[in-house]
Parts: C-alpha cells; structure tokens; sequence
C-alpha cells in the first residue's frame, strides 16, 4: 500500500450527490474487465482506479437509467473481520413511477448479477460491481399516499469489492454512442450513413 499525507485546501468546491442518469449492464455481457491494481500498484491512482476499458460482448451496450435527482446516494462501508476486511460499495437510486418497464426492471434485477456505473459530479465515475463477487439488488416500490408525495421505485444495490468506490475513466459503450467518463464527453454513433 502507497501512504502519504491526506490534505484539504480550505474553500475547496466540494459538490456531493450522483448525477441523474447512472449506467448498468448485466456482468454477463462482459468479456473483461479493466484492471485496478493492489498490492503491486506503484502510484495511488493505480491503487483506487481502473485502468482500461470494460470490452463487451458482440452486439451488447450499457443501459441508462434515471434517478431522481437529490434521491439518490453511495456509500461504501468497511465490512469483514480482522485481515479479510473489505468494502461494501453500494448506491440507492430512485425512479419516479412505476411503469412496465421500472416493473419488468425489478423482476430482472432481483436475481441478477449486473454491474452500475454511477457518475458523481467532477467527472468521477464509480463502478458498483466486480469480477470477483456477486451483486446484490432490492428493489421496493410504493405508490405514495398522499397527493404529491414521491412515488416509484427505491432501487438499493451493494457489492463487495476490495477497493472503496473505484473509479473508472474508460470508455461505455452506450445504444446510440459512447460515453468518455474521463471527459464526461458524450460522442453520438456516426448516423452518416441514414
């Protein structure tokens, strides 16, 4: 492990909270992954962040899905006893209504092992999932009661991973694009040819 002082310059800008659109895939139609590094890593962003891009399988993309914005929130919490510890990345969503699509969503999440990119704001992605361990997803949904009141579904995903919130700086493939999660440029597929 790399150490070294930790500091904080005072009147920093320090934006919380996730963006409203985050990104899955089940682990599925994943071929590799990128690689992060543990022990053997030489700098501390090899330690807590990916490298390369996730290669997927012929004809497979990330999916967007919106959560209300100010809804939504990651933890990753220290779990494990003494020289096993590890972290729990998780991240809850909420999706404002309960559409066939958010039901048929809640049916497939259950049981699946999917992976979340979520992105914080300064272009800080993080990945919810790893080639090692299974993710674990609940979904409830409530109509609200009362006029007004928030409805939909509450979307709660964590995965065990031995690196806190790592971020990824690669590329997604999208359905109609890719997304830079670097830049957080967004570049549409070439549609030249319609």
């Amino acid at each position: 492990m790399i150490f070294g002082d930790i500091l904080w310059t005072e009147g920093k800008v320090n934006p919380s909270g996730i963006k409203s659109l985050v990104y899955y895939i089940p682990k599925s139609d994943i071929l590799s992954f990128p690689t992060i590094k543990n022990e053997d890593a030489t700098t501390i962003a090899e330690a807590v962040n990916y490298t390369g891009n996730f290669v997927l399988k012929e004809n497979k993309h990330f999916f967007s899905l919106y959560s209300t914005q100010g809804k939504g929130s990651g933890a990753s919490e220290t779990f494990g006893e003494k020289d096993c510890k590890m972290f729990n990345n998780k991240v809850i969503l909420s999706f404002p209504d309960i559409t066939d699509e958010a039901r048929n969503m809640m049916k497939g999440f259950v049981n699946a092992n999917i992976l979340l990119v979520v992105p914080l704001p300064q272009n800080r992605f993080v990945v919810i999932g790893s080639t090692d361990y299974n993710v674990e997803t609940n979904i409830n949904a409530t109509t609200g009661d009362a006029a007004g009141s928030a409805k939909g579904l509450t979307i709660e995903v964590t995965a065990p991973d031995v690196t806190p919130f790592p971020f990824y700086k690669g590329t997604l493939q999208l359905a109609d694009g890719v997304l830079n999660c670097a830049t957080g440029v967004f570049t549409p597929d070439d549609d030249s040819d319609i």
